[in-house]
C-alpha cells in the first residue's frame, strides 16, 4: 500500500512531505499555476475539477466547460506523468442533466488514465452505490477510485452496514482510492448523518476494518486536512494501521 497527501496549489504542503509519503494528489483547477510541480520528483496523481468548481458531467448545457476541465487535467497529468486522473461522475441537478449525457461524455474521453470517483448526494449523485458505480464502468470503459468515505456516507443514509458495502465496492476492482477521517451518526433511525474528510483521529468508523480491506498494491490519498501538521500525524495512524513508508 502507498500512500499519497493531497493539496490544491500550495507548494509549501507538498515540500514539507517529499519524504514523508509516497506520491501527491494535485487538484488541478485551471486559475492555478502549476509549474512548481517541477521542482518535485514524488509520482504525482491527478484530480479533475468537480461540481465544486462549477463542473457537472451530467449538463449537455456545460459540454464545452467539463471539456475544457478535463482537459486541463489531462495536460497537467501529461506535464506531470501521472498515471491517473480521478474525475466525477455527475449530478443530475436540472433538466438539461442526465445519466446518458455522462456516459457519454467519459466514454468519448479517450483516456485509460481516467477513473471515476464514486460520490454521495443521495438524490443527485450518480454512482452513488456499487451497482450504479458498475454499470457506469462497464458503459464507458473506465476505471474506478473507491472514496471510502463517500461510500460510508452512502451506507449510512441507506441503513446498510458499513463494510458491507465497502466490500461491495472492493468487488469492482478500484485502481485507487481515497481515506479521510469520519464521524457517522444514526439517531433512532431517523435522523442520520456525517462529518467527512476530517483528521482520521477525529473518526469513529473502523478504521482498522477499513485498512484490512485495501489491496496490498493500492495507492491510498488522505482526503484530510490541509493542515500540514495534522496530515502529519494521520501518516503515522495510518504507519500504525499497516502502512510501511520507504520515506524517512
Amino acid at each position: 500500500m502507498k500512500i499519497g497527501v493531497k493539496t490544491y496549489d500550495n507548494e509549501d504542503f507538498l515540500r514539507h512531505f517529499q519524504n514523508k509519503c509516497d506520491f501527491f494528489e494535485i487538484q488541478a483547477i485551471q486559475k492555478n499555476n502549476y509549474d512548481f510541480l517541477k521542482n518535485f520528483k514524488k509520482p504525482i496523481i491527478i484530480h479533475a475539477e468537480h461540481q465544486g468548481f462549477g463542473i457537472n458531467n451530467t449538463d449537455s448545457k456545460l459540454k464545452n466547460k467539463n471539456l475544457k476541465s478535463i482537459n486541463f487535467a489531462r495536460k497537467l497529468a501529461d506535464k506531470t506523468n501521472a498515471k491517473k486522473i480521478v474525475m466525477h461522475p455527475g449530478r443530475i441537478v436540472n433538466k438539461n442533466c442526465s445519466k446518458e449525457t455522462a456516459i457519454k461524455f467519459a466514454k468519448n474521453l479517450d483516456d485509460k488514465r481516467i477513473v471515476i470517483e464514486n460520490i454521495t448526494d443521495m438524490k443527485t449523485a450518480l454512482c452513488k452505490t456499487p451497482k450504479e458505480m458498475k454499470e457506469f464502468m462497464k458503459l464507458t470503459g473506465k476505471g474506478f477510485c473507491l472514496d471510502f468515505n463517500h461510500a460510508i456516507s452512502v451506507a449510512n443514509k441507506l441503513g446498510k452496514n458499513q463494510i458491507k458495502f465497502i466490500k461491495e465496492f472492493i468487488k469492482l476492482k478500484p485502481t485507487h482510492f481515497h481515506l479521510g477521517g469520519q464521524k457517522t451518526w444514526n439517531f433512532l433511525n431517523l435522523i442520520k448523518g456525517d462529518e467527512t474528510h476530517l483528521q482520521l483521529s477525529e473518526s469513529n468508523i473502523d478504521l482498522k476494518k477499513i485498512v484490512k480491506l485495501i489491496p496490498k498494491n493500492a495507492t491510498v490519498t488522505l482526503e484530510t486536512t490541509i493542515d500540514k501538521y495534522k496530515t502529519e500525524s494521520d501518516l503515522k495512524i495510518m504507519k500504525k494501521l499497516g502502512w510501511k513508508s520507504k520515506q524517512n
